[in-house]
């Protein structure tokens, strides 16, 4: 049998040299310090409605039964419960400064799934998930090697000449952070590609305009710059769908990083996201290594810049723990630790008595709700205002995919005049008419046309024609026979600087 020898640039080899080269893992701290931070602020919110959320009193709703599968997961006892959210906590700010970073990971990585799943209707969301994901990797790394309690400890066993170069761990579990944001964005891009919707700025539209996730004031004012967010969804499929080609390219890497970083800054501004983009922004930080780490030191100290002030938490908590018994070992002392804040956790929330069990008058007791409101919600009966089905209706002079894209007061003659109507989905099939008036309301000319079910805007174009004079009119939108919204224009010019034409306007 012929033996065949791969050479160091066969792809298997460079494949090999992809996951299993060795570096020092600067990346890997800096993921491991931001995102269970990151992570761990809406769990902390959450810990005074553990009860609720998390335990045999309240209503947890896992994700097996949201699938309609029996829950393999246990739910434990409200005491029970806030210990192990405490625990989990503990070791994810464990997990942070880097004081037994491979053990605080073990106990806290499957705490933080295991209520994740516990509470898919409101602690699951799609940056837990990839959180998780990501700090399972971290378990599985040796992240706690540099800038971390471990590292500070090490250093004083072994001494400053031993520690001085810092250590080379293998790089696999960066690659697999760095492809999962590869997979993520390609996927996404896959499922904008089918959504019309977000190609027409509609679907932004609507959620720069609401509060599902908190106030977003900047989003409201983007929202009515249509060109914006055609420009930007365009921009956003061709980002994500080329990020997993170009960010392994030197000259590429941190101009695609960079549009990333301002992607998800700008989902916090225009959307009212706050945790999402911070997770994967910290998960970014997995694609910093150690040359971009000697060019940050050079440039700051270059400019003189404090660089020890950010280590020093992790000093003050390793000089603290150099003080313990000699005879204690480390392990034992976070073991100690974490078993105190879990007592303490529940504790705590036993005198919180969010249900009133102690107060002597027995729980709180529910309070009714309206009958009105009850009967609204269990078989509301009335019907839909027509005026509710439509979002907007303005009018311009041009269109960018096929949305309005300026919106005018002012036509001169010869110009086009788009009346544009928006509606809210779900709606049935419409006939929508716009009327051209005078400034006493008289109809001059009107158009109308089916929008099906399936339509979400619709387009009404006219030609001005030199038999108008010159004045105020308006445009009124009318659905089923029911007027909907007005807007006003005026047309100004010379009436005879148009040919002369056989009609008022052609639709």
């Amino acid at each position: 049998m012929t033996q065949i020898h791969r050479t160091a640039t066969s792809p298997i080899a460079r494949l090999q040299q992809f996951f299993h080269a060795e570096e020092s893992p600067y990346g890997l701290a800096l993921v491991r310090i931001f995102l269970p931070f990151a992570a761990m602020i809406p769990m902390v919110q959450r810990f005074f409605v553990v009860r609720e959320l998390f335990s045999t009193d309240g209503t947890s709703q896992s994700l097996f039964e949201f699938y309609g599968w029996d829950n393999p997961l246990p739910v434990m006892v409200p005491q029970l419960a806030a210990a192990c959210y405490g625990l989990m906590i503990f070791a994810m700010a464990c997990a942070i400064v880097g004081w037994q970073t491979r053990l605080s990971f073990c106990v806290g990585v499957p705490l933080y799934i295991y209520f994740n799943l516990l509470d898919t209707v409101g602690t699951m969301t799609k940056y837990s998930v990839i959180a998780s994901h990501l700090l399972v990797l971290l378990a599985l790394s040796r992240s706690g090697t540099v800038w971390s309690v471990d590292a500070l400890l090490r250093q004083r066993r072994q001494g400053k000449a031993v520690t001085a170069v810092p250590p080379r761990v293998p790089v696999w579990p960066v690659r697999l952070m760095q492809v999962l944001f590869c997979f993520v964005y390609f996927g996404a891009a896959i499922t904008k590609i089918q959504t019309e919707a977000f190609f027409s700025g509609e679907q932004m539209r609507y959620w720069m305009l609401s509060n599902w996730n908190y106030e977003n004031p900047v989003g409201e004012s983007m929202a009515m710059w249509t060109p914006l967010l055609l420009v930007s969804a365009y921009i956003t499929i061709v980002w994500e769908m080329v990020f997993g080609f170009l960010v392994w390219r030197p000259g590429a890497r941190l101009i695609v990083l960079a549009i990333g970083a301002a992607f998800h800054f700008m989902t916090w501004l225009a959307l009212g996201l706050y945790i999402f983009p911070a997770i994967c922004i910290s998960g970014y930080l997995s694609f910093v290594n150690e040359h971009d780490v000697v060019r940050l030191r050079r440039v700051a100290h270059r400019l003189h810049l404090p660089t020890r002030w950010p280590g020093l938490p992790f000093r003050g908590i390793a000089q603290l723990l150099t003080r313990r018994p000699a005879s204690l070992p480390l392990a034992a002392t976070w073991i100690a630790a974490g078993l105190l804040t879990a007592v303490a956790a529940a504790e705590f929330e036993y005198r919180l008595d969010v249900y009133g069990l102690r107060t002597g008058k027995g729980p709180l007791p529910l309070r009714p709700m309206e009958q009105e409101a009850a009967i609204a919600m269990i078989s509301d009966n009335t019907p839909l205002r027509e005026k509710d089905k439509y979002f907007s209706f303005d009018i311009g002079t041009q269109l960018v995919g096929g949305q309005l894209a300026d919106r005018r007061r002012e036509y001169d003659y010869g110009d086009v005049i788009i009346a544009q109507c928006n509606l809210n989905p779900p709606h049935e099939d419409l006939w929508v008419e716009v009327l051209l008036q005078d400034d006493q309301q008289r109809t001059i000319e009107q158009s109308g046309l089916i929008v099906t079910r399936d339509q979400l805007y619709a387009n009404f174009a006219y030609q001005t024609g030199n038999a108008l004079l010159p004045g105020r009119y308006s445009m009124l939108l009318r659905s089923s026979g029911k007027d909907i919204s007005r807007r006003t224009f005026t047309l100004r010019g010379d009436p005879a600087s148009l040919p002369e034409m056989g009609e008022l306007l052609t639709n």
